[in-house]
C-alpha cells in the first residue's frame, strides 16, 4: 500500500542517516545508534524522518554561513568540525556554538577556540547565553561598557584608559579593543575556569548534548 511504501522509505532514510550520524560521532568516542533507536520507537518513523530532514536543512544553513564568514568551503569544513567537538564538550548546542563563532567573526573579534571557551565559561557561570557575553564584549571593545554590568563588571573611563572592576578588584588597562578583549578573556580563564565543565555534569549540559 501507499502508506506501507512511505513507512518503508522513511525507515530506510532513518537507517541511512543514523549510520552517517553514528560514524561522525564515533570520532568523539561514542555511538548514538541505540539512542536514535529509542527516539524512533518513541516518536515514530515518519516524524523522525521529518526531524532528520529539518536537521540536514539547518546544518546546511550553518555550513553556508561558515563558508561566507571564513571565505572558503575548506575553512568552513575545518571550523564546523572544531565547533562540533566544542559543542560536544560544552553546555552549548552546535547551532549556538556555530552562531557564536559567526558573531565573533562578523564583529571583528577573536573567534578562536580560546575565546569561545572563555566566553562560554563566563556565560555559564553567570547563567547567561553565550551570545549575550559576546555582544557585551563587542560593545566593550568599542568603548561601550554598559552591558558588562550584566556580568558583574563595572567600568570607569579615564581618558585613554579604562578601569574595570570585577569581584572587588580594579584593573586599569588601555581603552582599546585588544586590551579589553584580553581582560575579558582572562576572567573566563581564571575566575570562571571550569564553569562549562561543571554545567556538563548537570541537566543543562545533558540536554544540550541530547539536542545535538
Amino acid at each position: 500500500s501507499e502508506l506501507g511504501s512511505s513507512t518503508k522509505a522513511a525507515s530506510q532514510e532513518v537507517d541511512a542517516n543514523t549510520k552517517k550520524i553514528d560514524n561522525s560521532y564515533k570520532t568523539m568516542g561514542g555511538s548514538v545508534a541505540s539512542s536514535i533507536g529509542k527516539v524512533v520507537a518513541a516518536l515514530g518513523l515518519m516524524q523522525v524522518g521529518r526531524m532528520f530532514a529539518d536537521t540536514v536543512m539547518e546544518t546546511e544553513k550553518l555550513r553556508g554561513a561558515l563558508v561566507t564568514m571564513t571565505g572558503s568551503t575548506e575553512n568552513a569544513t575545518a571550523a564546523f568540525e572544531q565547533l562540533t567537538v566544542f559543542a560536544s564538550k560544552t553546555p552549548f548546542t552546535l547551532d549556538q556554538s556555530v552562531n557564536a563563532f559567526i558573531k565573533l567573526k562578523a564583529l571583528g573579534l577573536d573567534p578562536s577556540e580560546r575565546a569561545l571557551q572563555s566566553y562560554g565559561n563566563t556565560a555559564s557561570a553567570m547563567g547567561k547565553d553565550m551570545m549575550q557575553m559576546i555582544e557585551a564584549v563587542a560593545d566593550a571593545s568599542t568603548g561601550e561598557f554598559e552591558r558588562l554590568k550584566e556580568f558583574g563588571i563595572k567600568a570607569k573611563s579615564e581618558g585613554d584608559n579604562v578601569s574595570l572592576t570585577f569581584q572587588g578588584v580594579t584593573t586599569t588597562i588601555g581603552k582599546n579593543s585588544g586590551e579589553i578583549q584580553e581582560y575579558l578573556l582572562a576572567i573566563g580563564e581564571v575566575q570562571f575556569a571550569g564553569a562549562m565543565e561543571n554545567q556538563m555534569q548537570r541537566l543543562p549540559g545533558l540536554l544540550s548534548n541530547l539536542q545535538d
